[in-house]
């Protein structure tokens, strides 16, 4: 795999994607059955997407290369603060139905492993992996690939319209997201808030399975389009102020 990296960097992304998703969640999907669908198949099904990503980092000794480290400074933490607003957004539409506690509390790790692995993944390994490709390349790759994979969400329950438009605001908040992983050097704030936006979209259709959502309307979709195009176009911005800052050489040894 590693000579895969080395020669076919996109390849390898890839590859490392698609054995993500689709391929190990139709694996633990036919293993659980049912369950695959519900909270109590979603948890142990991300456990072990999340140990994927996990082995991925560990085999190729990129944890600190793939942000999993301290931020360039404290201050340069402030360009994560504009995502504080996007769960805010989401929650504002919340039912406001009774949850069960625990039910709650099951949705909050199960998110917050998606944001592990799915941060870990895409703004980790595979920016990681395209970065000697040149910075801006890397980051449009990698968000592309963000997007193109969450068209899998077809297979799971979701209608055509509302998965490509997920695709496409999912591409945004790749771009959206590598930029102030880019510019901190750091990738665990991205995490937490990448799970605390599932979160609030879970929150905001009362804890209900993605199979069971309600297809995303044209206003919507124009609206969440918009929203997460400005969070790709400040990302860009960031991504720019850093490359102008340091040379890219400096860019990929600082996994950044």
């Amino acid at each position: 795999m590693k000579n895969l990296l080395s020669r076919h960097p996109v390849l390898f992304s890839l590859a490392a994607i698609l054995i993500y998703d689709p391929c190990l969640t139709s694996i633990l999907a036919a293993f659980l059955g049912q369950r695959h669908t519900q909270l109590s198949g979603l948890l142990p099904a991300q456990m072990v997407l999340s140990v994927y990503v996990g082995f991925l980092l560990t085999y190729l000794a990129w944890w600190r290369a793939a942000g999993f480290t301290r931020p360039v400074s404290v201050r340069a933490l402030l360009a994560y603060a504009p995502w504080l607003i996007l769960p805010l957004l989401m929650l504002a539409d919340s039912p406001g139905q009774p949850v069960a506690i625990t039910r709650v509390a099951g949705f909050a790790v199960f998110c917050l492993l998606v944001g592990f692995a799915e941060e870990g993944l895409l703004r980790g390994v595979v920016l990681r992996a395209l970065m000697p490709g040149g910075v801006m390349r890397a980051v449009l790759i990698s968000s592309a690939l963000f997007g193109a994979a969450h068209l899998t969400n077809m297979f799971q329950g979701r209608d055509v319209f509302s998965t490509v438009v997920q695709a496409i605001y999912a591409t945004f908040i790749g771009i959206g997201f590598a930029g102030p992983r880019i510019f901190t050097g750091t990738i665990w704030p991205a995490v937490v808030l990448h799970g605390l936006i599932d979160f609030s979209d879970f929150a905001s259709r009362g804890f209900t399975p993605l199979s069971e959502a309600k297809p995303i309307q044209s206003g919507q979709a124009i609206v969440i389009i918009a929203i997460t195009g400005l969070y790709a176009l400040f990302g860009w911005w960031l991504i720019r102020r850093r490359v102008k800052a340091v040379s890219p050489a400096q860019c990929v040894a600082e996994g950044s």
